[in-house]
């Protein structure tokens, strides 16, 4: 197993649990889906250290047993949200070999009452690369729909996201120097 940071481990449990949807420890069976074959431990110790993770997972409320026992875990809501926020910060927005010259305006409108998604937005849209163009405008010169569902999805506000293609933009001289575009 490799050296890993601290928080790592949590990090792709909950991931894990974000795409598989379910995991389970092999205490009782030992031909079930395994937690351990995404670390491959060496040892006990380093056995021990991931067992010793979901437990913490599990106090804190970002997981739960299916059924409410064995060694079955599920992502709680507050797990997945968790869980989501790691994928976000994994993102990536794939940068094209030949732009296509359309620019991608992403606008979002978030009600007053979800401010925390607003936040939240604001922050995952400039992690992703895009640059703001206005207080809750960013522009990207590249195909970042995907992305954006994603992203709108993971703050429960993808309703209030719009993107807009643009073959035009004022100021592109400038952003075309910041994303090396011409």
């Amino acid at each position: 197993m490799k050296k890993y940071e601290k928080g790592e481990i949590v990090e792709i449990v909950l991931r894990t649990l974000l795409l598989v949807g379910f995991i389970s420890f092999a205490i009782a069976a030992p031909n079930a889906v395994q937690i351990f074959k995404y670390f491959d431990p060496k040892n006990a110790r380093e056995r021990a250290r991931i067992k010793n993770s979901v437990t913490r997972l599990e106090k804190a409320g970002f997981i739960k047993r299916k059924d409410g026992k064995g060694g079955v875990f599920m992502l709680t809501e507050s797990g997945r949200e968790k869980a989501m926020r790691y994928a976000i910060a994994q993102m990536q927005i794939i940068s094209q070999k030949k732009w296509d010259k359309k620019w991608r305006l992403v606008m979002f409108d978030v009600p007053e009452e979800k401010r925390q998604a607003r936040r939240g937005i604001n922050f995952a849209l400039k992690k992703l690369g895009c640059i703001q163009y206005q207080k809750s405008v960013f522009v990207t010169p590249f195909p970042c729909e995907k992305e954006i569902d994603f992203v709108g999805e993971c703050f429960n506000v993808r309703e209030y996201i719009r993107i807009v293609v643009a073959s035009e933009i004022e100021r592109s001289e400038q952003l075309n120097k910041v994303f090396k575009v011409s």
